[in-house]
């Protein structure tokens, strides 16, 4: 075995044994530091092969970022056309704006026209229905004989068409003066009476003295009906004796078909040609 006195002996012995320079090495190092250069050059490989992956990412991002850029300025050229299609269309609404402010004003002037227009039918229409009403008042006075034969036949009595006399206003005020009750009878239902569209008198065969209240009116309704009742009823408590409720039209409402059908009114039909003025 060799031996050595000083430290360059020993330097020079270990450089001349790598056996006894591992042996001491293992003797005075532990097993991390022995193992140190070893996971030293690992890691320094690791790091390299990490570094050449951070190339890849990184030339990765710089392409992603460069598409990225490319598809934002696709958008932002998109935007600006969009931006100029917007204020184009921004010039259209306000041009549709003013044209429906134009229409609106339109509007408003064809509606106050219609208002007008409506008026002037409704005025139109009531006095045309006055005209139809005059000349069915007309009408009924012209076939007061006919009214009177075909109310005798619907009660079964037979009256003489010889004494027929057709009533005017003076007249029933005459027979409402007569009667001692006249204070209580309304103003209104008085009034009413005595604008009768017909009142006729006749005699039966017997002799004695009926009347038959007429209303009439191109379309009858239960206004008629009620007027030609009331009136009617008024006639037989002023004079005593039997007076009978007749509607003459056209035509009659559905609403009073059932009232004539229960005898309660008669409904005399007036033709068309007899509305001639």
């Amino acid at each position: 075995m060799a031996t050595f006195n000083t430290a360059e002996e020993l330097i020079r012995i270990l450089d001349e044994d790598p056996e006894l320079l591992e042996a001491l090495r293992a003797r005075l190092l532990t097993r991390e530091l022995l193992d140190l250069p070893a996971a030293h050059a690992a890691f320094v490989a690791e790091m390299h092969a990490f570094v050449a992956e951070m190339h890849e990412f990184v030339a990765e991002m710089h392409e992603f970022v460069a598409a990225t850029n490319r598809r934002f300025e696709a958008i932002e050229l998109r935007l600006d056309r969009l931006e100029e299609k917007v204020t184009g269309l921004d010039e259209k609404v306000t041009e549709l704006d003013e044209k429906v402010t134009g229409l609106d004003e339109k509007v408003t002037e064809l509606r106050q026209d219609v208002t007008r227009i409506d008026r002037r039918v409704i005025r139109l229409g009531n006095d045309f229905g006055v005209f139809r009403g005059s000349y069915a008042e007309n009408a009924a006075r012209k076939k007061v004989d006919t009214i009177v034969i075909q109310v005798g036949n619907a009660k079964g009595i037979e009256f003489d068409e010889f004494t027929v006399r057709a009533l005017d206003s003076d007249a029933l005020k005459d027979k409402a003066r007569a009667f001692p009750g006249i204070a209580d009878i309304p103003q209104g239902a008085r009034l009413s009476f005595y604008e009768s569209d017909l009142v006729a008198e006749v005699r039966d065969s017997e002799g004695e003295t009926h009347y038959i209240v007429v209303e009439a009116s191109f379309t009858c309704d239960e206004t008629d009906t009620e007027r030609a009742v009331s009136h009617a009823s008024l006639l037989t408590k002023f004079t005593r004796k039997n007076a009978y409720a007749v509607v003459a039209g056209v035509r009659i409402d559905d609403e009073i078909r059932q009232t004539v059908e229960s005898g309660d009114v008669i409904w005399y039909e007036i033709d068309d040609k007899d509305l001639k003025p």
